[in-house]
């Protein structure tokens, strides 16, 4: 336990060194260098929520050499996603699978995504504030099954708090807006709200699309074909029940196993012959089918866009 207390402290401090030495705005980041090799991760990861905990995105991230960043893919992400292990990080108690493949049955989405994020075993310690759940620190490592201790990630909790500190500094520091709030009580002490969209591969680089842009996403065997206003399309190695989870529920639907269409693309619901629905879209000529599992719901939401 001693040679666990001088470890824990000479990470605290080599954090904390960091922090003081760094540019305010890299700050964060320079404290996810030290503590990745220190707790021998691949990817450090620091996640943010919204203030209804109904979204979270990745806020900083630090990944080994020749390991993938998911910072540019992983924008305002419904907690649908990470639902079972939410009720322990509302606890104030962190989480770890040691083993992605072991991960339970009733998180399916989750263990595709850590799947295709190339981890082998995952692991987060939540940040509290006043006993509300604001942040999480996390840790991947995508070579080998490993297991995290107890005393590792009640470590990694502490470490979360100081960079959650030096985060909401940096922000503090952040030149105002170009139209600023009247009066500091009225500038907003959570996090900055998540993105109102996400980023899409091409090629080698990746692409900022807005949610208002995405028309249909369809099933291409274990990708995603999203097409987006203007006939643009992308192939995205996300399945459907990935995207189904990071969609804003509001705007989209499931109206087939192979299907996702954006409400607000929709133009004329037909009924045919034989119980047979599809979806006509304002700006593509091909119809949609609709599943008759999904039936109800499509009915449900077309009688609220246009009743």
């Amino acid at each position: 336990m001693a040679a666990l207390r001088t470890t824990a402290d000479e990470l605290l401090h080599a954090v904390a060194l960091a922090l003081a030495r760094a540019e305010p705005a890299l700050a964060p980041a320079e404290a996810l260098a030290e503590i990745g090799p220190r707790l021998d991760a691949d990817r450090v990861w620091f996640v943010r929520f919204d203030l209804a905990l109904s979204q979270w995105w990745v806020a900083h991230e630090w990944c080994a050499p020749g390991v993938a960043a998911c910072l540019p893919e992983l924008p305002g992400v419904p907690t649908a996603l990470i639902a079972r292990p939410m009720v322990d990080f509302r606890r104030g108690r962190p989480v770890v699978y040691h083993d992605i493949e072991k991960i339970p049955a009733d998180a399916q989405a989750l263990k595709e995504e850590m799947r295709r994020e190339g981890n082998r075993a995952t692991a987060a310690s939540p940040v509290l504030r006043e006993g509300r759940l604001v942040a999480l620190m996390g840790l991947d490592d995508t070579r080998k099954i490993h297991r995290w201790s107890a005393a590792e990630m009640s470590l990694l909790g502490r470490l979360g708090e100081l960079v959650l500190a030096a985060a909401d500094r940096a922000e503090r520091l952040m030149p105002p807006p170009a139209r600023p709030p009247e009066s500091d009580a009225e500038r907003p002490a959570s996090p900055p709200p998540s993105p109102a969209g996400c980023y899409l591969r091409a090629g080698s680089c990746h692409v900022q699309v807005h949610w208002e842009d995405i028309v249909l996403l369809s099933a291409e065997d274990d990708y995603a074909r999203v097409r987006l206003r203007g006939g643009r399309e992308f192939f995205d190695p996300r399945p459907l029940a990935i995207w189904e989870t990071i969609l804003p529920t509001e705007r989209f639907g499931r109206v087939h196993r192979s299907w996702i269409v954006a409400w607000p693309a929709v133009r004329r619901l037909h009924r045919r012959a034989g119980g047979r629905w599809t979806l006509e879209l304002h700006a593509d000529p091909r119809p949609v089918p609709v599943g008759r599992s999904f039936q109800e719901a499509v009915r449900l939401a077309m009688n609220l866009r246009l009743g």
